[in-house]
């Protein structure tokens, strides 16, 4: 039996990688002659090290400015020649986290800083841009990033009122002059974010949730970002309403929809071709991951639910073991055989860490004696 085992951090203490070796653990007590492969998607911010290990290449920096305004650096990956090289983007490099600490300040933060450094890239002669946008949030709907790139901007503000967000004062958005800049350059999107730009499933509703927002203020920025979507259609008189993957990174990839960016690509199955896992996949029995929760924003954010899906895809079954307390939502729960746990001899709800690493170890253990016995129940 081969088993793939691929988790996503499933608490602060225990990253992708900590979880899948625990899981793969408890499937080698479970069958000691099974075959186990981990795999883990590096955490945020590191990608591009990882895709360097893989395509080659030469990590290289841009001074910009960060999301609340101080100075720092954006990343990119440099691959190919001199004449003709490709750069590889990672947003999450750039953007904060959604946490409580980071979620007070997120409707402040601005993709200024973005901007710049792709307008450094196309000067420098880039010929094509990778774009891999994460689940952190700029939050301005990419407006910053496209005023770095030239847009012309219509605001209104009073003198005290000091906002680094420029959707919330937006008033009026010419995106002519960032379309031109990237007839440069092709530039591709790749997420695995499959919110859009606004609508019922905006990126709005997890930003609003994180921060408890109030409605009244989350109705102004759902206001000013139909308003942006509106202004942006006249660039290359086309729509991102309603595109999947449009709210991806905050807006950032609906705004470059807009000017001259490519259709949006499935990160994924993109990425799992790179480092091999497609083919590994083919040839495997089960996949077994675990993930905090399995909620609607998961299957609109990414996390273990593309993979899942890229395994249906080879009829391959999967397997995913839940924290406590947890009630799977039905639409997701249909990428995965119904063999998933929320409990593990009770202890899946503690917040020690030591707790948390036997029960992983108890779930992959667990998970896959139960795949064993669906297996055998038809030949009964």
């Amino acid at each position: 039996m081969r088993v793939i085992v691929a988790a996503t951090a499933f608490t602060k203490e225990l990253d992708g990688l900590a979880a899948s070796q625990l899981l793969a653990d408890g499937v080698q007590t479970a069958v000691p002659d099974a075959r186990v492969d981990i795999w883990s998607f590096p955490p945020p911010g590191r990608l591009l090290l990882a895709l360097q290990r893989i395509v080659g290449g030469t990590v290289r920096t841009i001074p910009v400015t960060g999301a609340y305004g101080a100075p720092t650096v954006l990343p990119f990956l440099q691959v190919g020649p001199k004449t003709h090289p490709t750069a590889y983007v990672e947003t999450d490099a750039l953007f904060p986290a959604l946490t409580p600490a980071t979620a007070a300040r997120a409707d402040q933060a601005t993709s200024f800083g973005l901007g710049e450094g792709l307008l450094h890239l196309l000067i420098d002669g880039t010929t094509r841009i990778v774009l891999l946008i994460g689940n952190h949030l700029a939050g301005d709907g990419g407006v910053g990033m496209l005023q770095a790139l030239g847009a012309q901007i219509q605001a209104s503000r009073r003198p005290d009122q000091r906002v680094a967000n420029p959707l919330l004062t937006l008033t009026g958005l010419d995106a002519s002059r960032p379309a031109l800049m990237l007839q440069k350059a092709t530039l591709t999107i790749m997420t695995d974010s499959r919110f859009t730009y606004t609508g019922l499933a905006g990126f709005s509703g997890m930003l609003a949730a994180r921060q408890h927002l109030a409605p009244r203020w989350q109705e102004r920025f759902n206001t000013q970002l139909r308003l942006a979507e509106a202004q942006l259609a006249p660039a290359r008189h086309i729509t991102i309403a309603g595109v999947p993957g449009s709210g991806a990174g905050g807006g950032l990839a609906g705004a470059l929809l807009a000017v001259g960016g490519q259709a949006v690509v499935p990160f994924t199955p993109w990425f799992c071709d790179q480092v091999g896992l497609t083919v590994e996949l083919r040839q495997a029995d089960f996949l077994l991951t675990a993930a905090p929760v399995l909620t609607p924003a998961m299957g609109l954010v990414g996390g273990v639910v593309p993979l899942a899906r890229l395994a249906r895809q080879f009829r391959v079954p999967s397997g995913i073991a839940l924290q406590a307390d947890h009630t799977p939502d039905p639409r997701l729960s249909r990428l995965f055989t119904d063999i998933y746990l929320t409990q593990v001899t009770g202890l899946m709800g503690s917040t020690t860490t030591g707790v948390w690493r036997r029960s992983l170890k108890v779930a992959g253990s667990e998970l896959l004696a139960r795949f064993c016995q669906r297996q055998k129940q038809p030949e009964n």
